[in-house]
């Protein structure tokens, strides 16, 4: 087992005190050191205006206030190195032995119940020179004790991973990673499963844990914002309610789910998110991964590439989080209003631990050959093959997305107006992807464009083919209506409807693509659907 540096805050002292964790029993410790906290609540605004609004407005003097933010926070690095390695002899001794050349690398952990303390940017520690000392340490993880941990007794499949995601109540300034989630979890070697908790509700929550124990490696709480109450979150009934730590925790180790994901919205106060991960970790969440503020662009694609791939790989949470942050720091770049900046969101992620955890790597299993003359199993429709969208997918609308999604909780059809261009097809089709990747609409997702020739029976026949095959065709007019219109009042699906404008023509004085009788065909079997 690798060697475990602890910094342990003496708060009542003012004071932290550094130790080394060599084996059971065998520990070597430090004399304490005078420990202010460094950080001032104006500096603390600074860092937050540093990764949230600068990458929206980089123009004027905004740069060279971003450049003081960063030389401030390389700074902060080496005044808190300076404090715990630098305050005696004895201190710079267990570092040197901890990170000597004949040891593997150690884990560090900050050992603290203060939220300002724990949420300072620990990985930052350098001594002066281009390193970081996060280059020579295993991972770093945060713990509110000192003592020993126990190990996670849960035990989990092997053969898929498996993925809980809840949505906020607004995706405003939530800073959404759940289609980068969704992306790396397809891409992994192995087998990978996302159930989308829809409402995401404390209640829906108990249900589908308690439904599922012992089943989800990993429950995301993507976006949510968090407050002196708690988790912000749907009440199941178009409004929002919070969550408390300690009851969400409840639910959580009753299910015997082993890590929590928690990336906060831009709203969040850090004190607020780092007293939340800790209360997880107090009420015995084994592992609780914390973004405290959203991260960018390729940020979000590197850290949930990586956290999918360490899980599902048997790596232990606070090396995977580590392997992170080295990505994130290789790759700083991240998308601005005045073109790509560097950035440096890699300080971000932490983790909070209250229980040994390491991952059962997810095992692959071969597939058996075919025998010659036995017919496969068909695959399962989904409905009809979607449009292919832009070059770089649906980006910065994840906000809009989230807030269409639950509009169709009040109401089954939904129109989408706007100027030529602005995105409005973009937008519906990811939807509709995100709908079906994630089991939103499990009758499937079907996606008709009103271009030259086409109408109600062109509808008809691309929705009752893709389920039923070409005999659908064989049906008669009126009989498929009938079981196209049966089928979708008896599973949830969606259909998307694209250039709609053409109907009646456009531009204005061009001639439709439908009369009036058809029109009202048309009409007639959105209003029979909609009403099932």
């Amino acid at each position: 087992m690798a060697d475990l540096l602890q910094i342990v805050d003496l708060a009542d002292a003012g004071q932290v005190q550094l130790s080394l964790h060599t084996g059971p029993g065998q520990a070597e410790t430090a004399p304490a050191a005078n420990f202010p906290l460094p950080l001032t609540g104006s500096e603390l605004a600074e860092i937050r205006w540093y990764f949230t609004e600068y990458p929206e407005n980089t123009f004027g003097e905004a740069k060279t206030r971003a450049e003081k933010v960063e030389a401030g926070l390389k700074d902060l690095g080496l005044l808190l190195f300076q404090a715990v390695f630098g305050s005696s002899d004895e201190a710079r001794s267990l570092l040197e032995t901890a990170t000597g050349p004949e040891n593997d690398q150690p884990q560090l952990t900050i050992i603290s119940n203060r939220p300002e303390f724990l949420g300072l940017p620990w990985e930052l520690l350098n001594n002066g020179g281009d390193a970081f000392l996060t280059s020579q340490l295993a991972g770093v993880s945060r713990r509110l004790s000192p003592g020993p941990l126990d190990d996670f007794s849960g035990r989990l499949p092997t053969d898929q991973l498996n993925i809980l995601l809840l949505l906020p109540p607004s995706g405003e300034g939530s800073g959404s990673i759940a289609t980068e989630a969704l992306t790396a979890l397809e891409s992994l070697p192995v087998d990978a499963e996302l159930d989308c908790l829809r409402p995401s509700s404390p209640a829906k929550l108990q249900e589908q844990l308690a439904g599922k124990p012992g089943h989800y490696h990993l429950v995301h709480f993507d976006g949510f914002t968090i407050d002196g109450q708690g988790m912000c979150m749907e009440d199941g009934s178009g409004g929002v309610t919070s969550l408390d730590a300690a009851a969400l925790a409840q639910t959580l180790t009753g299910a015997q789910t082993p890590v929590v994901l928690v990336n906060a919205s831009s709203s969040s106060a850090l004190n607020d998110v780092m007293s939340f991960a800790a209360g997880l970790a107090e009420n015995g969440v084994p592992q609780v991964v914390v973004a405290p503020l959203p991260i960018a662009g390729s940020g979000r694609v590197l850290f949930c590439e990586n956290l999918f791939k360490g899980l599902s790989g048997g790596t232990p949470v606070a090396q995977t989080v580590a392997t992170i942050r080295q990505a994130m720091k290789d790759h700083p770049q991240r998308p601005s209003a005045t073109g790509p900046l560097e950035s440096w969101d890699w300080t971000l992620p932490m983790v909070f631990e209250s229980q040994n955890y390491s991952p059962e790597a997810i095992v692959v299993e071969e597939a058996a050959a075919p025998v010659p003359g036995m017919p496969q199993p068909e695959q399962e429709t989904s409905g009809i093959d979607l449009p292919r969208g832009g070059p770089y997918g649906l980006i910065g609308r994840h906000a809009e997305m989230l807030d269409l999604e639950r509009r169709f909780r009040q109401a089954p059809v939904v129109l989408l107006s706007g100027d030529v261009g602005i995105g409005k097809s973009e937008l519906a089709l990811g939807l509709a992807s995100w709908l079906r990747k994630t089991g939103g609409r499990s009758g499937g997702v079907f996606y008709s464009a009103f271009e030259v020739g086409a109408g109600l029976e062109r509808v008809l026949h691309e929705i009752g083919t893709s389920l039923a095959g070409l005999d659908f065709a064989d049906l008669r007019n009126e009989d498929r209506r009938t079981w196209v219109v049966d089928y979708l009042k008896e599973n949830p699906a969606l259909l998307v409807f694209d250039s709609l404008q053409n109907l009646a023509g456009f531009p204005a004085g061009a001639p439709g693509l439908l009369d009036d009788s058809e029109m009202a065909d048309l009409d007639s079997f959105i209003k029979e659907v909609a009403e099932g």
